[in-house]
């Protein structure tokens, strides 16, 4: 059993822990309108600020979940989810730049994001739904 509630714990600081990152990534985007800008003809997608406000919000749904401790299934799924997803989206971008135009400045960021998606694969693996 007190093992169980500290599995529990760790799950619950993954979830805001994970949150925070991408609420902070996603306000830094929101901040920089010119962040990517390879290939040329892609760069207004990537830096439109929808793509950011959907990663902010499910920054925030993580961090919602993860505080009051919610076990909806659907909540739950849809932040891990669309985080992922925001995650992904960001290190192919920052992949074009660094293949294309070797831009090297974004190799921290994709360390970071690597690091991100795993964890949210193991908050995912670890997640107990209430019954």
């Amino acid at each position: 059993m007190l093992q169980y509630k500290q599995l529990h714990k760790l799950n619950r600081f993954n979830f805001v822990k994970t949150g925070l990152l991408i609420v902070g990534l996603a306000l830094c985007f929101i901040y920089d309108r010119t962040y990517f800008f390879y290939p040329p003809n892609l760069a207004p997608a990537w830096n439109n600020v929808s793509v950011d406000v959907i990663g902010l919000l499910a920054g925030i749904l993580l961090i919602v979940c993860g505080v009051f401790d919610i076990h909806k299934d659907l909540l739950v799924k849809l932040g891990l989810g669309v985080s992922v997803a925001f995650l992904t989206v960001l290190l192919v971008a920052e992949s074009f730049h660094i293949i294309g135009v070797g831009y090297y400045r974004f190799h921290p960021n994709v360390i970071f994001e690597i690091y991100s998606i795993i964890n949210l694969m193991q908050i995912a693996y670890e997640y107990e739904p209430e019954h």
